[in-house]
């Protein structure tokens, strides 16, 4: 592969656009071959990805790497936004549409064909230069992300909190100044209202969002401690003061650390329960049947009272 295409695709962060490549002097012949080889991977009509990367990337690294493909092919004078844009942040993605692509133009009327979604640029000011591309800032990608899909901005908007990408400030802010033109008022507002720093993962912010839902006195990161005063243990949410719930993610369990992490977690269980909580671990799955979740969570209850 060409050496200057390939120091254009690094300081491109690993993309790069057909224009680019002609402008290097480079023949369509020669980028047809290029991705024959593998060499590069078109993720849209002049849209190309370093194929190294590419093969080592997960879904929400593919989609990043998809949305400054695209925008760099399109000259990168339109700004990235809505989720395309939280991708560009590294913040998490959840229920979110991967295959579509959206940016903001100096147009009148949205437009979407073949993975890209094209909308007006009014109203949309706050921008950041990221990988030398026009970004929606990120309190405005989580509000207007938010009139999409409430589980999607909470998700995001507490990973942005958390660490630091944006302060509940900005977040009200660009709610004040966003929300009136929004068709999804209603969602982004309860968005705004569900946002918690706290949460340390999305799946413990979906966990939030469900119990939460299904109308659980719940508290956060909440620190466990013995009648010493001593830490026992920092939950992860506990309900009506004696009912201690966990999300249990990917939590790997095999080889020598595995074994002692399980080992560590059985103990601290063992030291919740000798001071009277009922511990409920809940998985991907069950947050996906809110049912169950309030079945199991209501029992741990009765078994408290009881």
């Amino acid at each position: 592969m060409d050496r200057q295409a390939i120091t254009r695709m690094a300081a491109n962060g690993g993309v790069i656009g057909a224009g680019e490549v002609e402008a290097l002097g480079c023949s369509p012949e020669d980028r047809e071959a290029w991705v024959r080889r593998g060499l590069l991977v078109r993720v849209r009509r002049g849209a190309f990805v370093d194929g190294d990367l590419w093969s080592q990337a997960g879904v929400d690294e593919r989609y990043r790497l998809t949305v400054m493909a695209v925008a760099r092919a399109r000259g990168g004078s339109e700004v990235v936004s809505r989720h395309s844009a939280l991708a560009l942040w590294r913040l998490p993605l959840w229920d979110v549409d991967r295959g579509l692509v959206v940016l903001s133009s100096d147009v009148e009327e949205v437009a979407t064909r073949s993975g890209l979604r094209v909308t007006p640029l009014r109203g949309l000011v706050a921008r950041e230069p990221v990988e030398g591309l026009q970004v929606q800032a990120v309190a405005d990608a989580l509000v207007t992300t938010a009139s999409f899909s409430v589980e999607a901005a909470v998700v995001a908007a507490d990973a942005a909190l958390r660490d630091g990408l944006c302060s509940p400030e900005e977040l009200e802010d660009a709610g004040d100044r966003l929300l009136p033109g929004l068709r999804g008022r209603a969602r982004a507002r309860r968005v705004l209202a569900a946002v918690d720093g706290s949460s340390e993962s999305p799946g413990e912010s979906r966990t939030r969002l469900v119990l939460s839902a299904l109308g659980l006195p719940v508290e956060p990161q909440h620190e466990v401690r013995d009648g010493w005063g001593r830490l026992v243990a920092r939950v992860d949410f506990l309900v009506a003061g004696r009912v201690v719930v966990e999300f249990d993610g990917a939590v790997k369990y095999a080889g020598a650390e595995g074994q002692a992490a399980l080992v560590a977690e059985k103990v601290r269980e063992d030291r919740l329960r000798e001071l009277g909580y009922v511990v409920v671990r809940l998985t991907w799955a069950d947050l996906d049947r809110p049912q169950e979740v309030r079945r199991r969570v209501e029992l741990a209850l009765r078994r408290t009272a009881a």
